[in-house]
């Protein structure tokens, strides 16, 4: 019941989305089509529905094409006069659907008939007897602004195809979807992208007396891939992005030497020997033994230094610099001649004298005197 309007430019697919979307569910669903379409068949478009629906040939629809002076008649469409009568003797039967290609040759800007307004206005009201179904209105028009104001604020749906030239891509087009005719964010219904399929061709033609033609592009700049900069620019691209790939993966996936000798020599068949300790394979350094020679005894300072005090079994003392012992007191260690020192280690000997410090006398263990002279 709504009338629809299928805008865009020449070759952009709105004939083939008229026909593919509109013309052959209406068929298959047993409709009548009235249309101007160059070139339609109705068999072509019977052979169609029968091989991909399986729908019997006698149940389908049947197509009406009508040339332009069709259309300007006065009694092309049903109407109703200025009494209510209606009158459904015309080209256009009631529950039918018309599809009008170049809807701006009968209906731009000029004044339009007055039977033709009543249709447009109050073609719900002429139904099928049998199926009960009003007539449909369908437009085709390059522009919606060409049609006449009268005609196009009672368009329900607005459809425009776009065909993907810019991309290289010409078998691909965009439908977009408006309510109402304008145009604009605010009543955009939805997008769709399709791709053009061959066997819808051979239905109708797009030329004018169903002739096969073709059309060429006539600038090749108006391809965007067209060019060799933005092949190259893409191609840098590519390696740039993969070259940072891999560099990422090598650094989070460092090279590991995996190779060991002992395995190896063992597979070939000698046994492998343990590296001797010490040698340069052993990376592996031993924590440092006990002393068992001295031992710290006491602790002392001189003129503000300080000194630790070690003694061996036979009661010879040594001092040291406590920068190599690590603690206080009786936690006090530290590392002499590669070896551990505490107060403990080193072992039993003779008592150390206390005659044997030079003086200044050692204080016990912990004590730091005040000063000497």
């Amino acid at each position: 019941m709504p009338i629809n309007a299928y805008t865009g430019l020449m070759r952009s697919g709105k004939s083939y989305e008229v026909v593919s979307e509109v013309i052959l569910p209406a068929i298959a669903r047993g409709r009548r089509v009235v249309t101007n379409i160059d070139g339609i068949s109705e068999s072509k478009i019977h052979q169609y529905i029968f091989e991909k629906q399986n729908t019997p040939i006698s149940s389908l629809g049947k197509v009406i094409h009508v040339d332009n002076q069709d259309v300007f008649r006065e009694d092309f469409f049903p109407y109703f006069d200025d009494m209510k009568s209606a009158h459904v003797d015309t080209v256009v039967q009631p529950g039918d659907i018309v599809c009008i290609d170049e809807a701006w040759r009968f209906w731009g800007v000029g004044k339009i008939h007055k039977n033709h307004q009543s249709f447009f206005l109050e073609h719900g009201h002429f139904t099928d007897e049998e199926t009960g179904v009003a007539c449909d209105l369908v437009l085709m028009v390059q522009d919606i602004s060409t049609l006449n104001r009268f005609l196009k604020n009672v368009v329900a749906f607005t459809f425009k195809t776009h065909k993907k030239v810019s991309l290289g891509m010409n078998n691909t087009y965009s439908i977009n979807c408006w309510e109402g005719y304008k145009l604009n964010k605010a009543t955009l219904v939805g997008t769709w992208i399709r791709k053009y399929k061959k066997e819808i061709f051979p239905l109708y033609s797009s030329f004018k007396g169903g002739v096969s033609g073709k059309t060429e592009t006539v600038d090749q700049r108006q391809n965007k891939f067209g060019g060799k900069r933005i092949w190259i620019t893409f191609g840098t691209l590519v390696i740039v992005t993969l070259g940072c790939g891999f560099a990422i993966w090598r650094f989070f996936h460092p090279k590991q030497n995996n190779e060991n000798p002992g395995q190896s020599v063992a597979q070939s068949g000698i046994a492998a020997k343990p590296a001797p300790q010490g040698s340069p394979g052993n990376v592996s350094v031993a924590p440092p033994q006990r002393s068992e020679i001295w031992r710290i005894v006491g602790s002392y300072m001189v003129r503000n230094e300080s000194f630790v005090v070690l003694a061996d079994p036979r009661g010879v003392l040594r001092v040291e610099s406590p920068s190599v012992f690590n603690g206080s007191r009786y936690s006090m260690t530290g590392s002499v001649d590669q070896s551990l020192v505490t107060v403990w280690t080193g072992s039993a000997g003779v008592p150390v004298s206390t005659d044997a410090i030079v003086k200044p006398p050692l204080p016990p263990l912990g004590q730091m005197p005040t000063n000497h002279p």
